[in-house]
């Protein structure tokens, strides 16, 4: 199996300059080799979705492993029908999405952390290996945020999933 730059030109288009300019002007959250640009993606069939990672393929590969279409729990939208990207409202802020991933994962395979919101409020949150997206309460958003202790409240109930999400990866 071919998992290196070959194997991403071969599945993956290019990322068009106009996506690239919307593209880099998101602040990524990075795990290791990898930055996650947590996204709005408008398609050009008029459909919205805010909850994908729009990310370099061959970095993807190298921290994921196997490609979303052939993980039947990863869903994804092809590069070539993306109109445009921007900021997805339902991400962590980045200082806050990097802090977790240095954290590392709370056990094998799944990441806890609670969200802590401007008028004292917390909101527990359970994810796999990918957590820059939550679902926020009524009436908050990014901007709420204060802290994010990673490892808090695995005790809480209830402790909020994180929303599914799309990948989105390109050639680079």
């Amino acid at each position: 199996m071919v998992t290196g730059k070959g194997a991403a030109d071969m599945r993956y288009g290019p990322l068009p300059e106009h996506l690239r300019l919307e593209l880099f002007a998101i602040e990524p959250s990075v795990c290791g080799d990898l930055a996650y640009r947590p996204c709005t993606v408008t398609l050009l069939n008029g459909d919205v979705s805010d909850i994908v990672y729009v990310v370099d393929a061959v970095r993807y590969i190298g921290v994921w492993g196997i490609w979303p279409e052939e993980d039947s729990a990863k869903r994804s939208v092809r590069i070539e029908d993306v109109a445009s990207v921007e900021e997805s409202p339902c991400r962590l802020p980045a200082k806050f999405a990097d802090e977790v991933y240095k954290a590392g994962e709370t056990g094998m395979g799944y990441t806890i952390f609670t969200v802590v919101f401007t008028d004292g409020t917390k909101q527990a949150c359970s994810a796999g290996n990918a957590i820059d997206f939550v679902r926020y309460p009524p009436g908050k958003d990014p901007g709420d945020v204060v802290s994010v202790p990673p490892h808090e409240g695995r005790n809480v109930d209830p402790l909020v999933t994180v929303p599914p999400y799309c990948w989105c990866l390109y050639s680079a």
